[in-house]
């Protein structure tokens, strides 16, 4: 009896199979390079059709990448207008049955039917496919998809938890002690606040005797006012004047540290043992344009913040400064150019156009990311990788900075407001 449930079991498993390889189904190979011609990815010259060439196919635990040479007439830009598309399709009854399918069966239940089942909820699976591009196209198609929330974990030292990737589902953390700023952008409730309030909250926990914070918060002061009181907060700004003095007074202790390191004979701070980081964070960084100043004075005003923030960029890094800018808005040129070109690490959440994300990003993409809260674009020299960022609670807000509130001659301290903006992340789908 249990042979004969077995071998009905394996040979509904072989028919399944089989069935599959008829249809072309579960070929991803196949179906990609129709999907190519299909999207007029494909290239007529003269009676000659230049077709995006295989190069290389490598199977991984996280499911295959695809590396192709990309016909003379296309750029990668082509590709990733048609990335929705190519997903669409490869998701076209995707099933795939695994021995470790078939060992679950219950023995005591109707075969066939627990085949049926086992292809109904095959069915609804689906696969991510990201591209990217590095002299050739890369395409990888996952098996599974990223979760679309992810747990804040405290990190060490200077390494700061940002999410997780597809690959494995690994870890992805960054050094600011490695690679110093980072440039932040995504269209609102996307996630970039509440990236901005993880970091915060790691470094204090990580490096609470040596992470000093010069916070500018252009959004009202909605976003990083729980941390006002806080030890670690050395100045922050709600307004653009505001800004301009915490600009200068970070620059000036920068002044001061390089002084220091020039008596020492060091040129950095790790060379001459000095703990001590800055950050500097400013969220909304869109509000300091000079182009949008009403004023002449407005103008003046937010030129000179500029100015500092580009000095900050430029010559921080050795001196242990460390620089966030964060927009909202990634229109025109929001990021002061010097700012950017030293950030070399950015990160975007989703956006509303390709423009939008090559402000952040300096190419597309971003605006292809689906409608999850958290997940982001994450680029470093390494390359680029799509990441789902961690939530962070306003309990874990609320731990963290407790044991160090301080007063600082401002009368009382008011306990800080409830962040119910930031508790909650939820997968938006478009209907």
């Amino acid at each position: 009896m249990i042979f004969e449930l077995l071998s009905t079991a394996a040979m509904g498993g072989l028919a399944l199979r089989a069935h599959l390889a008829k249809s072309g189904a579960g070929n991803d190979s196949k179906k990609l390079a129709k999907l190519f011609a299909l999207s007029g990815l494909n290239v007529r010259d003269g009676k000659q059709t230049l077709t995006t060439q295989l190069l290389k196919k490598r199977t991984y635990e996280w499911g295959t990448e695809y590396r192709y040479r990309i016909p003379l007439g296309r750029s990668f830009d082509d590709y990733m207008a048609k990335r929705h598309t190519i997903e669409a399709g490869i998701n076209t009854r995707r099933i795939k049955v695994s021995l470790k399918d078939l060992r679950d069966l219950r023995l005591d239940r109707n075969i066939l039917r627990e085949l049926k089942s086992i292809y109904s909820r095959k069915l609804t699976a689906r696969k991510e496919v990201e591209l990217s591009y590095d002299g050739v196209l890369v395409v990888r198609i996952y098996d599974e998809p990223l979760p679309s929330s992810v747990t804040f974990q405290t990190g060490k030292d200077w390494r700061v938890y940002f999410g997780q990737t597809r690959e494995k589902n690994s870890d992805t953390w960054h050094d600011f002690e490695v690679i110093p700023h980072l440039a932040l952008g995504g269209a609102t409730r996307y996630g970039k606040s509440n990236l901005i309030n993880a970091i915060v909250s790691s470094l204090i926990r990580q490096q609470p005797e040596n992470v000093r914070f010069h916070l500018v918060d252009l959004k009202g002061g909605i976003e990083l006012c729980d941390y006002e009181n806080t030890s670690q907060v050395v100045s922050i700004a709600y307004e653009p004047e505001e800004a301009l003095e915490t600009l200068r007074g970070a620059y000036e202790v920068m002044r001061e540290t390089q002084a220091t390191l020039r008596r020492l004979g060091k040129k950095k701070v790790q060379d001459a043992g000095i703990p001590t980081r800055h950050f500097i964070v400013i969220d909304e960084v869109g509000e300091l344009n000079p182009d949008e100043a009403v004023t002449k004075e407005e103008r003046a005003l937010k030129a000179e913040c500029q100015t500092f923030m580009s000095k900050i960029a430029r010559l921080g890094a050795g001196l242990g400064f460390r620089q966030i800018l964060a927009t909202q808005y990634p229109t025109g040129d929001v990021i002061p150019r010097q700012c950017k070109q030293n950030s070399d690490a950015k990160l975007c959440f989703r956006v509303q156009s390709a423009i939008a994300s090559r402000v952040v990003l300096d190419r597309d993409g971003a605006e292809q990311l689906p409608q999850v809260r958290g997940r982001a674009m994450y680029l470093t020299p390494d390359g680029m990788t799509t990441i789902q960022t961690p939530l962070i609670t306003s309990d874990i807000i609320e731990a963290t900075i407790a044991p160090h509130i301080i007063d600082k001659g401002g009368g009382s301290i008011a306990e800080p407001a409830p962040r119910s903006d930031i508790t909650v992340f939820e997968e938006t789908r478009l209907s």
